[in-house]
Formats: structure tokens, sequence, C-alpha cells
């Protein structure tokens, strides 16, 4: 698909969408194309304890968290 098709293609499924939070979607993503997340100071910590916890293996595996939580997945 060229360029151009592929600017058709989407603009006719803009067109034609009634879906106010795809519109939203889709308007935030090229408002924000390009720019760099930052990653706020405050988040920061919480990451590293979690790289930490991984590197010790602290962390269940989605098999363990189903087993340990099986009652309340039902």
């Amino acid at each position: 698909m060229t360029l151009i098709e592929l600017k058709k293609s989407i603009h006719e499924k803009v067109d034609e969408s009634n879906y106010r939070d795809l519109l939203e979607t889709i308007n935030t993503m090229i408002d924000n194309y390009g720019k760099v997340f930052i990653i706020p100071e405050h988040m920061k910590e919480g990451i590293r304890q979690g790289m930490k916890d991984i590197e010790n293996g602290n962390f269940l595996t989605m098999e363990d968290f189903e087993k340990k939580y099986n009652k309340y997945l039902k």
C-alpha cells in the first residue's frame, strides 16, 4: 500500500467512525507523535524498586498468580 493509499484508507475510516473515544485517541496520537515520553520523578523510584525485585527473583509468574488468586478469578 502506498502512502497515498494509506492516507486515503485512514481518512475514510475516520470519516465513517462514530466512536468518540476512538477519534479522540487518534487525535491524541497524532498530536503527540514524535514527542518523548518523560517519566515523572515520583514514578522513577517505583520503577527502580520493581527492577530490583525482578533481579532478586521477587515476583510471581502468571501461573503462580493464577494459582494464588484462582478463587478470585472465577
